[in-house]
């Protein structure tokens, strides 16, 4: 008994009809839950709801006899609700005077799961991102060929029908340079220029910049303050990182109201942009920074602001996150150290 006491997996007794006889120390912290309420609670209660099949049908086959050697990979919910990835062994013990019951044996595997996720994320940005600079660097070529060529047409042609035509062109070959220039700014954004910034100066920097997508009906609540607020960041890009969040929030706001909010955490700062819109479906939220994915119309967008505001945020070692309610509006919160770790400002 001291054995499965000390054990360092947690280790769980359930009767036939998942009911917990006995945890150990190990399973109480895995859960985060104290031993009186985990024993005699079905052990089911620490499954996620979309688990609950797997894990009945798992408890049903071991008493069966089946899946005997499988390590099986199990999710629990902790008493915060959030996923505990564990690798389960177990050993169905039948007394013969008494029923049977099942011993689990789970190995917390969290860490190592979203280290592997991390592994895997940046791999594929990586990807994406040697994907991103060919497709820019080739599709330049022609369009630096098409914006002197109709340069050359207007100067030589006076006809005003052909003068409007191929001002179209230009216009569309302009959209298309933005695009490559996006694609460009996604793939390699290069070493960031950290300086000692007035952060309230960039915020009504981009609050001006991006009035002009303000409708009528949308009004814009400045909460920064007057307090001195200095970052050691690169201007140029945590403002453009606001100008797309304000941009966004405007366009997400028919009539409403768009609030920003800075507040001062000690060795971190952190801006919320917070609108009164649509909000943002669930399913959306979870592909809403990854590169290319846009709910806009088609021409509306490219797909890589936000995933650029990410990029921008990761390297002076910040992070961007999101909290929306469909019908309800959506903030996004911009958190940066105040001096990033290994960044320096320079002179």
């Amino acid at each position: 008994r001291e054995l499965i006491a000390y054990a360092p997996d947690g280790i769980f007794v359930l009767d036939p009809q998942a009911k917990v006889l006995d945890v150990n120390g190990a399973g109480e912290e895995l859960l985060r839950h104290g031993r009186e309420d985990i024993v005699g609670h079905s052990f089911m209660e620490f499954v996620p709801p979309d688990r609950l099949e797997t894990a009945h049908t798992y408890l049903m086959d071991r008493l069966k006899g089946l899946r005997a050697t499988e390590l099986y990979e199990a999710t629990l919910a902790a008493s915060d609700m959030k996923p505990v990835h564990v690798q389960l062994r177990s050993q169905v013990v039948r007394p013969a005077d008494a029923e049977p019951y099942v011993v689990y044996i789970a190995r917390d595997v969290t860490a190592q799961r979203e280290a592997l996720r991390q592994l895997v994320e940046t791999e594929r940005w990586a990807s994406m991102g040697r994907l991103a600079s060919f497709v820019a660097h080739e599709i330049n070529t022609p369009l630096t060929n098409i914006s002197l060529l109709t340069a050359s047409i207007s100067r030589r042609v006076s006809d005003p029908e052909i003068q409007e035509r191929v001002k179209k062109i230009a216009a569309q070959g302009r959209i298309a340079a933005n695009i490559t220039g996006e694609l460009l700014k996604f793939a390699r954004p290069g070493a960031i220029n950290p300086v000692e910034t007035e952060l309230t100066d960039l915020i009504r920097a981009a609050v001006e910049q991006t009035d002009v997508f303000r409708k009528p009906g949308v009004e814009l609540r400045d909460e920064t303050g007057t307090r001195s607020v200095v970052c050691t960041v690169d201007p140029m890009r945590i403002q453009e990182v606001f100008v797309n969040l304000l941009k966004n929030a405007y366009e997400a706001t028919p009539r409403g109201r768009v609030r920003i909010r800075l507040q001062d955490l000690g060795s971190l700062v952190a801006v919320s942009i917070s609108d009164t819109g649509s909000g943002i479906p669930p399913e959306v939220q979870s592909r809403l920074f990854e590169a290319f994915f846009t709910t806009k119309k088609k021409g509306e967008g490219t797909g890589l602001g936000l995933a650029i505001c990410r990029n921008f945020v990761a390297s002076h070692g910040g992070d961007i996150t999101l909290t929306s309610e469909p019908g309800k509006g959506s903030t996004f919160t911009v958190v940066l150290p105040k001096q990033a770790p290994g960044v320096r400002a320079t002179e």
